[in-house]
């Protein structure tokens, strides 16, 4: 009996034990369940708290002014829709799942948070999708509020320079001020968009905030020399061109051509323009004008220092041209008279032709003359016209008068030729009397007969001469050659005559010195005595050594002179 109670006792212990376990069983899995559970409505919530109808809503008001944006924007706005339904089916199984959980259905529980992952990852992935596609559309808001903050501190500076600058942008400070409150405008509309979710227009806004802050500075930092340009430059350029049209005016010098007038009204007028655009804080353009202007004005200026200077340039050779003019006429009236006169003498070529047309040139010439003389004092051509006529009539008389004057060299060298022969003929035969009276007179004791050839060949010179002078038509150029010829010889000749007769003298002096000291001094005797017959046979030269040695012997430091003063 006993037995029989301790195998009960056993058994409902055991029995306690496995409901125990199956009890403690059921819990631990209901509790993994329930976590599985809230660790998915964990990730259900975070997806479901996305703001996307939010966002999608923002994006589609930042996409409104843009076709392309928009339909992008549309297109995610069916992927957001299917996303909602979705999600709710999602709650709808989240919920059929806590109901068997809490029915104690653990299998189909656990099916159906497999079930629910699944779902939520996909959804998830939706989600992201969605999100990251919408986020770009707030980070373009962002940029766009941060670029409106850059625009608001670039502004400040911009408005604090020209505040500082405001007595050397004088002129353009109201302009300026005037840009500065339009920009201020135009940040309060941005805003008014930006608040309207209206970003394209609030950001083509920006962008015209930014040109024109740009636009100011450039401005800015040209109005100090635009006006140094406009308000001191170019009027006293104006002033100087004007000045100078005025003085050429007076001169009478003809300028109708270069349109001086309309061309200084149009730049007067660009340049009232120009000031008003700098009064209003408007550069654009100015610079390039300015610049033209300058260029038309040292254009104009030039224009007029070469009229003036042509006009100067133009009377200067119209004088000349009357010069040339006047030498023309007494060359051609040389040439025709030495022409008429000296034609058959020398053999001149025909002229007659040749001078009558040099005559009508002349005629001509003079005609010419009078109408550029005409020109200069009525003023109806540009002075550079009337210059080039001018010096193309000079050029033109240039040629014809070195023609004249080359005809009257020719019948100059002719005439001069015959002169310079005659009075070379002259001094020729009064070099080769000299010679002849020298000979005659000092009477050498011997002559080498190569000079009695040479006073023959001098005689033969002067009547070849003679006989070419007197030829009709004469031959300048064979006579000129004969007579440098003669001159070159008979010069030699009495240069010749002169050595000798002068060492005969020596000679004699030296001997005749020497005489003294005969007596004396038998060297003496005898070197005189060798000096005497070298005198005899004609060796001048060694006669004059030998006697000169044998004085220096007795007076070595003045023989010669001692002789001299023995003469």
């Amino acid at each position: 009996m006993k037995r029989e109670y301790l195998y009960i006792s056993i058994g409902v212990l055991v029995l306690i034990t496995l409901i125990a376990i199956i009890v403690t069983t059921n819990k631990n899995r209901k509790k993994n369940l329930r976590k599985q559970l809230d660790d998915l409505y964990v990730r259900f919530n975070s997806v479901k708290t996305i703001p996307l109808a939010f966002k999608l809503n923002k994006a589609q008001a930042m996409a409104r002014r843009n076709e392309e944006m928009s339909a992008s924007v549309e297109s995610y706005y069916d992927k957001y829709e299917q996303t909602e339904k979705h999600i709710n089916q999602i709650q709808d199984l989240l919920n059929d799942t806590d109901d068997s959980l809490g029915s104690v259905k653990y299998k189909e529980a656990l099916e159906m948070l497999k079930n629910v992952s699944d779902e939520l990852s996909v959804c998830e992935g939706e989600v992201r999708q969605i999100d990251d596609f919408l986020e770009e559309f707030s980070r373009k808001e962002d940029i766009q509020r941060e670029y409106s903050a850059k625009l608001k501190e670039k502004y400040r500076v911009v408005k604090t320079t020209i505040n500082k600058n405001a007595q050397l942008l004088s002129i353009s400070y109201d302009g300026f001020v005037d840009k500065l409150k339009e920009i201020e405008d135009l940040f309060s509309s941005s805003e008014e968009l930006m608040y309207a979710s209206d970003y394209t227009a609030a950001q083509e806004q920006l962008e015209s905030i930014d040109q024109r802050l740009e636009n100011i500075k450039s401005s800015a930092n040209a109005v100090p020399k635009l006006v140094k340009d406009t308000k001191g430059v170019l009027p006293l350029m104006l002033d100087e061109t004007k000045r100078e049209l005025a003085l050429t005016r007076q001169r009478g010098v003809y300028i109708e051509h270069l349109d001086i007038e309309n061309k200084l009204a149009e730049i007067e007028a660009d340049l009232n323009s120009d000031v008003r655009e700098l009064m209003a804080a408007h550069t654009e353009g100015i610079k390039p004008r300015v610049a033209q202007a300058k260029d038309v004005l040292n254009e104009l200026n030039d224009k007029l220092s070469e009229e003036n200077k042509a006009f100067k340039l133009a009377r200067e050779t119209n004088d000349r041209v009357y010069g040339h003019i006047s030498e023309m006429e007494k060359a051609e009236n040389y040439v025709r008279i030495a022409y008429d006169k000296e034609s058959a003498r020398f053999g001149l070529v025909d002229l007659k032709e040749t001078l009558k047309k040099m005559r009508d040139s002349i005629d001509k010439y003079k005609e010419e003359y009078e109408l550029i003389n005409a020109d200069l004092s009525d003023c109806v051509k540009p002075a550079s016209d009337v210059l080039t006529a001018a010096e193309t009539l000079d050029a033109m008389i240039d040629v014809d008068l070195k023609t004249l004057y080359a005809y009257k060299s020719t019948i100059d060298k002719s005439t001069d030729g015959e002169s310079r022969a005659q009075s070379q003929l002259t001094k020729l035969q009064l070099v080769v009397s000299e010679v002849e009276t020298k000979l005659a007179e000092y009477r050498l004791p011997a002559i080498d007969e190569s000079y009695k050839d040479d006073l023959k060949k001098s005689r033969d010179y002067i009547a070849r001469i003679r006989e070419l002078i007197g030829q009709i038509p004469i031959n300048i150029t064979e006579l000129n050659v004969l007579l440098d010829e003669a001159i070159d010889f008979i010069y030699k000749f009495y240069n010749n005559i002169n050595n000798v007769v002068g060492m005969g003298i020596m000679v004699e002096n030296a001997i005749v010195f020497g005489n003294k000291y005969r007596s004396t001094f038998p060297e003496i005797d005898r070197e005189l005595s060798k000096a005497e017959f070298q005198y005899l046979n004609g060796e001048y030269t060694k006669a004059l050594k030998t006697a000169i040695s044998c004085m220096e012997t007795l007076f070595p430091e003045n023989a010669d002179e001692k002789i001299l003063e023995n003469a």
